[in-house]
């Protein structure tokens, strides 16, 4: 399937990335006298004021249905926009953003992408027979290949029988705390085409994740370390901040982060594989993603 991937997308859906959110809460009497009240976030991209509308009507609906003896039905994961504070957007030639910088709910910095296709690769867990294995050749000094060298030879294999079955796709290869990240490096992906989804059902991409690029409009790639694996406690403040010492609090963690993270990498370059063309929009993507994981930096992965 020589080409996949890189023909334009034009008109595609834009990422599910709003700028601004508001909670409401709605109150009733139900036919026993008793209060019910309920309370949501809703989110727009104009303005706050529609955000806020939009959560008092959401709200409101919510406690009729309640009242009428509706069972809501909640989001499922990636279904509802992910509520992030947007630190940086790019926008691309027609207007909607190529690439935004979010900081998702435990305080690490996400690249999310409108068709640069980056895919999550995570290990699967070590068996307890796998783990016992170990500790025999440990105990016997019989050297043994670790189960994560061996399912990092096997994504990589995967990956390069990928380029060879379609010769026009190219990868760069990272190394993750927990896996491996790819990013398809010669032509641009729509996160809800049929293909998009084949690719990443091939190389065996995290479900999680496809669901989630489904339902955002766009792919994601983690910038920053995850707090826990570089000695910070996850950030329990959530955004946007309710109040000025919610803000506070939120600044003194970031600060603690900052300072802890720089010690760490997120992910390590592994190679390139495939097509060595690179699309004429991606260098950008790949070198804010490169330079903020440092990818290149000999540190211990978080």
């Amino acid at each position: 399937m020589v080409g996949f991937g890189q023909k334009g997308f034009e008109g595609t859906m834009a990422m599910k990335i709003p700028k601004y959110w508001a909670k409401a809460t709605a109150e009733e009497t139900d036919v026993d006298g008793q209060k019910i009240a309920f309370t949501c976030w809703r989110w727009a991209d104009e303005s706050q004021a529609q955000a806020e509308q939009a959560a008092r009507a959401a709200a409101a609906r919510a406690i009729n249905k309640l009242l009428g003896g509706v069972q809501l039905d909640r989001y499922a994961y990636g279904q509802c926009p992910l509520r992030e504070e947007v630190l940086n957007q790019v926008a691309g030639a027609d207007g909607n953003p190529m690439m935004a910088v979010t900081r998702n709910r435990y305080g690490a910095i996400v690249l999310n992408t409108a068709r640069a296709a980056f895919i999550d690769l995570d290990f699967p867990p070590v068996s307890a027979g796998e783990q016992i294995g170990r500790l025999f050749a440990w105990l016997f000094g019989k050297p043994k290949v670790s189960p994560e060298t061996r399912q990092e030879l096997e994504i990589r294999n995967r990956i390069e029988q990928f380029t060879v079955d379609h010769p026009g796709v190219g990868f760069r290869i990272y190394r993750t705390r927990a896996g491996m990240r790819a990013l398809a490096t010669s032509g641009l992906f729509e996160p809800t085409a049929s293909e998009t989804i084949e690719m990443l059902q091939q190389l065996n991409a995290d479900p999680l994740y496809l669901r989630l690029c489904k339902g955002q409009g766009c792919f994601r790639a983690r910038l920053s370390p995850k707090p826990w694996r570089c000695g910070c406690q996850p950030n329990r403040v959530a955004w946007p901040w309710e109040d000025e010492d919610a803000r506070v609090g939120f600044e003194r963690w970031e600060a603690d982060y900052a300072e802890r993270q720089k010690q760490f990498a997120t992910c390590r370059f592994v190679a390139a594989v495939g097509n060595p063309q690179i699309h004429p929009e991606l260098p950008p993507v790949i070198q804010l993603h490169d330079q903020i994981t440092r990818c290149d930096a000999d540190l211990p992965l978080a």
